[in-house]
C-alpha cells in the first residue's frame, strides 16, 4: 500500500475505536514511510509498537525519527549471534521507550544461555520473551524460563503476536494456547495489499 492509503487504514481505524497499532512485518523498518506513519499514529493519539529484528535501530538517526515520531514500544525479535543485533540492543535501551527483548531458543543458542543472560543484564535490558518452535525443547525452556527470573528479567507474555505454542506461560498452565487469543475482542491484520485478516 501507498502511504496515502495507510493514512487511510489508520485514520478509519482510529474512528473505529482501535487504540493500538504494531508495525511488524516481515520487517517494517524497511519501508520508507516509517516514521511518517508513527507520526499519523501519534497525531491521531493512538498507542504504537514496532516488531523489529533491530538492525536497522543502529543507525541513530532513524531511531531518534521513530521515537520523536511517538513510538511509544519495541519488540526485538533477537538473534544472539548476529553482532548487529547486539549493537541495536546497546543503542536502543538508553533511549526512554519500553523494550521488550524476544528470544526463540533453539539447540545452539540454549547452549549459551547463561552468558546471553549476561550480556543482556549488562545493557540494561529488563524484558525478555522466550519461545521455542520445537516441543521437544519443553523442559529447556522452563529451566531457562527459571533461570531468567532468578537474573531478574520481567519474562513477558502478553506480546503482540503469539510466535509460538511452546513458551512459557503456556506451558506453565499446560492449556491450549489456540483456545485463548489475550486480553483482547479480536485480531486482526492488515495484509500489505489491504487485506483485512481475522488472526
Amino acid at each position: 500500500l501507498t502511504t496515502d492509503e495507510w493514512k487511510i487504514i489508520l485514520k478509519k481505524s482510529w474512528e473505529a475505536g482501535i487504540p493500538h497499532v504494531i508495525f511488524t512485518g516481515g520487517e517494517p523498518t524497511i519501508r520508507p514511510d516509517l516514521t511518517e506513519l508513527l507520526q499519523i499514529c501519534e497525531d491521531l493519539g493512538q498507542v504504537t509498537g514496532l516488531i523489529t529484528n533491530g538492525y536497522r535501530l543502529t543507525e541513530k538517526d532513524y531511531l531518534q525519527n521513530l521515537l520523536s515520531a511517538g513510538l511509544d514500544h519495541i519488540l526485538v525479535t533477537f538473534n544472539p549471534a548476529n553482532a548487529q543485533a547486539w549493537e541495536s540492543i546497546r543503542d536502543i535501551m538508553p533511549q526512554d521507550v519500553h523494550t521488550t527483548i524476544h528470544l526463540t531458543l533453539d539447540e545452539k543458542n540454549i547452549s549459551e544461555i547463561a552468558t546471553t543472560f549476561s550480556r543482556l543484564q549488562e545493557l540494561h535490558v529488563s524484558h525478555l520473551s522466550l519461545t521455542t518452535t520445537k516441543p521437544e525443547l519443553h523442559d529447556s525452556l522452563l529451566k531457562i524460563r527459571n533461570l531468567a527470573a532468578e537474573m531478574g528479567f520481567n519474562l513477558v507474555w502478553n506480546l503482540p503476536v503469539p510466535y509460538s505454542h511452546y513458551n512459557p506461560v503456556a506451558l506453565e498452565t499446560q492449556s491450549d494456547f489456540n483456545a485463548h487469543k489475550g486480553a483482547v475482542k479480536g485480531w486482526i491484520y492488515v495484509e500489505p495489499d489491504g487485506d483485512v485478516l481475522p488472526e
